[in-house]
């Protein structure tokens, strides 16, 4: 992944993206990506007719079918310190897997910090690229995942992935 910090004025485009789980709202520009959410509940107006870009569309594909991609995430302002080293750990966590908040605060070098980890995922707006998704409670529950749905959509993201793993190892 990349990061990229751009001006507030870039031109930003938004376009509807179809996967297994319903449709997200993709908001990209020249730079990159900018934001990506399910578009459940969002009442946000939206162009016709735009299509993704090609660098968009084939992350998109890569994604759901549990492959690496990169794409260049953009920011409005530099990430500090421990944001990006959460970003940077969570981004680490394989396609299926999880970590609790707590183990991604101790890996980003906030020990103590699960609250602070789970109020950076909160502002995450790269959903899916940035994969916040698999960050859990310590006891394995699902907590916080934004939109209506929220933490049902997330339990069906894990729930996905690991279906999506298991049928690549040949398994159940």
């Amino acid at each position: 992944m990349c990061w990229k910090v751009v001006t507030p004025q870039e031109t930003k485009k938004q376009t509807r993206m179809v996967s297994a789980l319903g449709e997200w709202i993709a908001t990209w520009g020249s730079s990159g990506l900018f934001g990506i959410a399910s578009s459940e509940g969002s009442f946000a107006p939206m162009q016709t007719g735009v299509h993704a870009p090609d660098w968009l569309a084939a992350g998109w594909e890569r994604y759901w079918n549990g492959k690496t991609f990169d794409v260049c995430l953009c920011t409005e302002k530099i990430p500090s310190v421990s944001t990006a080293a959460v970003w940077n750990t969570v981004l680490a966590v394989s396609f299926g897997e999880t970590l609790s908040y707590g183990e991604v605060a101790v890996r980003s070098g906030i020990p103590g910090g699960a609250r602070a980890v789970g109020a950076i995922m909160r502002a995450n707006p790269w959903a899916l690229f940035l994969p916040c998704h698999r960050v859990i409670g310590k006891d394995g529950s699902m907590r916080g995942y934004g939109g209506s749905s929220g933490v049902t959509l997330k339990r069906k993201l894990i729930e996905y992935e690991r279906k999506l793993m298991d049928e690549r190892k040949g398994g159940p």
